[in-house]
């Protein structure tokens, strides 16, 4: 239900840009609401142990892609080799590739947030560059054979690679690799992480993995578990109580405190039940003097 929703939602805004209609009413409707599970990541050094598990599979490009990038799914399978231009170093998304219900609905990526352009780091460029010639030997192979579908990532023979795809293969090999279960949306998750505890400018995150709204990005990867809070607060109680107070002895501090505090505690109000309590022993000796008397 919720992915019908997203699909109508992405269409009807194309249909909006397009001048088709007035404007998307599917925003009037409201899909149900799925609880959040705990969100998975790869640490630096699980992405580094899948990249060299996956080095000699067909789309490692594609792996190394993801992990340096964290694109959507959608955007992987509608990659265009077209839109990637090696000399500058950069690629272009526009068209998305969507798999609902099995079948591939692709999209051209009109709305802001969706269309960009990456820059690519220099080992990415390296991995994409051997895999366009990768490409370019098996197009000659097949020769009229070729189903030329223009993705940048496809079949030995041209054929488009579907999305469900790609989720199959990412579990085989993540499984493969010995790495902790996660989905391969938790790749970009783990991207958008380490971009987060490398104190990356949020706004300069958030454009790269293609999110509309800067708040939004912050809101999804402000440091929310414990590790992260405990570094907030020893980093910040360092600042506080750094110095002379860092030396004190807590346990002799505390200590003195309860002593001091006992010394200067006003003295005790007797209460009229006190007095009366007090009076009784004083009367009881008194009767017993009297009786010891001689009479006279």
């Amino acid at each position: 239900m919720v992915n019908t929703h997203r699909m109508l939602h992405r269409a009807w805004e194309d249909f909006t840009v397009w001048g088709w209609v007035k404007r998307n009413f599917v925003n009037d409707a409201h899909p149900p609401r799925v609880p959040r599970k705990g969100r998975k990541v790869w640490t630096v050094a699980q992405l580094q142990v899948f990249l060299r598990c996956v080095r000699s599979d067909r789309f490692f490009a594609l792996w190394v892609l993801e992990a340096t990038s964290g694109i959507r799914r959608s955007e992987l399978a509608g990659a265009r080799r077209g839109l990637l231009n090696l000399e500058a170093g950069t690629l272009a998304l526009e068209a998305t590739r969507v798999s609902v219900d099995g079948k591939v609905v692709e999209s051209d990526g009109k709305t802001e947030n969706a269309r960009r352009v990456l820059a690519l780091d220099p080992f990415t460029l390296a991995a994409l560059r051997s895999h366009v010639e990768m490409l370019d030997r098996e197009r000659t192979e097949f020769g009229p054979d070729y189903r030329d579908s223009g993705l940048l990532f496809c079949w030995e023979d041209g054929r488009p690679l579907h999305p469900d795809t790609i989720t199959r293969r990412f579990k085989k090999l993540a499984a493969s690799a010995g790495l902790p279960e996660i989905d391969l949306h938790d790749v970009r998750h783990s991207y958008a992480t380490v971009g987060r505890d490398a104190k990356i400018d949020w706004k300069a995150l958030s454009r790269r993995i293609g999110h509309s709204d800067v708040a939004f990005t912050m809101r999804q990867y402000v440091q929310t578990d414990l590790e992260a809070d405990r570094q907030v607060a020893n980093t910040l109680a360092e600042l506080i109580i750094g110095g002379s107070l860092a030396s004190v002895d807590i346990g002799r501090a505390v200590s003195a405190t309860a002593h001091a505090g006992a010394d200067d505690r006003p003295p005790r109000q007797e209460s009229s039940e006190d007095t009366a309590a007090s009076a009784v022993p004083r009367l009881q000796i008194r009767l017993q003097a009297a009786c010891r008397k001689p009479l006279p």
